[in-house]
């Protein structure tokens, strides 16, 4: 191998101490023909017009006219029916598609109908939990203020009694 050699790997000046390893460059790949053609399509637009033109007016003028009118005949047919195919295969697509419209309506009337009786159950639920906690609640209070009641005579009583013994025992010691 010479320096000049294009197939020679170059190797990087830090890479020599370090390690043993020579970076490779990978290979390019030859492009594909649909790639070559694509490629001259796209350098070469006008050229490529002409010489479509160029060859469809060459392949006219060998055609003899009987043939040519057949063929444009037979070509006409043929788009005719291609034709035809396409509105009977789009009708027979907008059907299918009419009818699942219909069955995505119904189906989403069904879910919406679901979840409105769930959501009335729900509702109703939380309704009664509701009214069972005032309830509860309201007892309590009650039961609460009746107690406080209760407490409060026994420590008024009590305060009597206390005032009353006192009393007494200040009478007591004064004698």
């Amino acid at each position: 191998m010479t320096d000049s050699d294009p197939n020679t790997p170059e190797i990087p000046t830090s890479a020599t101490g370090a390690n043993n390893v020579v970076p490779l460059t990978p290979a390019k790949a030859d492009p594909s023909p649909r790639e070559k053609v694509v490629g001259f399509v796209k350098k070469h637009p006008v050229i490529t017009v002409a010489g479509g033109l160029a060859l469809g007016v060459a392949a006219s003028a060998l055609l003899p006219r009987k043939a040519g009118r057949k063929l444009v005949g037979r070509a006409a047919k043929l788009a005719e029916a291609a034709g035809a195919a396409t509105v009977m295969f789009g009708r027979d697509t907008s059907e299918k598609a009419q009818e699942l419209g219909a069955d995505a309506r119904e189906t989403a009337g069904k879910l919406a109908s679901t979840a409105e009786m769930a959501t009335s159950a729900t509702a109703a639920s939380i309704e009664k939990f509701a009214l069972a906690a005032i309830a509860a609640a309201s007892a309590f209070g009650r039961a609460t203020a009746k107690k406080a009641g209760k407490v409060g005579e026994a420590a008024a009583e009590k305060g009597h009694e206390i005032v009353d013994r006192a009393g007494e025992l200040k009478k007591r010691a004064k004698r």
